[in-house]
């Protein structure tokens, strides 16, 4: 597959999302990521929301998409996309993994620190400084 590739995203459950919520966007998620050859994992708790997609980069952007307009969850934030050679979840059209509150806080906090911290990200405000200038030019 060209433009293989991965991203990871962190977010809040909104309000009333339960049980019953869950079970559905694992249901439909399963059957549409078969489809659209994306595979991951979501891990939840404690109204926090993790995620790893694998597949086609156009698959991922689009899906990613759809899931910003969810409003099952809110507070969204794209931790990273990277191409890559292999598949992690290759076997799983979706898995889920449910971990405790504290385990979800510290891992949405440590990824959220990482993402914050990253120097890429001043580089490329850096870059798009000079590609606006240029344009005033």
């Amino acid at each position: 597959m060209s433009n293989l590739s991965r991203i990871l995203y962190v977010s809040r459950s909104s309000l009333g999302v339960g049980e019953a919520d869950l079970q559905d966007i694992l249901e439909i998620s399963r059957k549409k990521n078969k489809q659209l050859q994306i595979t991951g994992i979501l891990c939840t708790g404690g109204g926090h929301f993790i995620q790893i997609l694998e597949g086609s980069q156009d698959a991922l952007i689009h899906l990613y998409a759809r899931i910003l307009d969810d409003r099952r969850h809110y507070d969204s934030v794209l931790i990273g996309v990277a191409p890559i050679q292999q598949r992690i979840f290759k076997h799983w059209s979706m898995g889920y993994i449910e971990n405790s509150p504290e385990v979800m806080e510290a891992n949405r906090s440590q990824l959220l620190e990482i993402w914050r911290g990253r120097k890429e990200a001043h580089e490329l405000f850096t870059l798009m400084r000079r590609f606006m200038e240029q344009l005033d030019s």
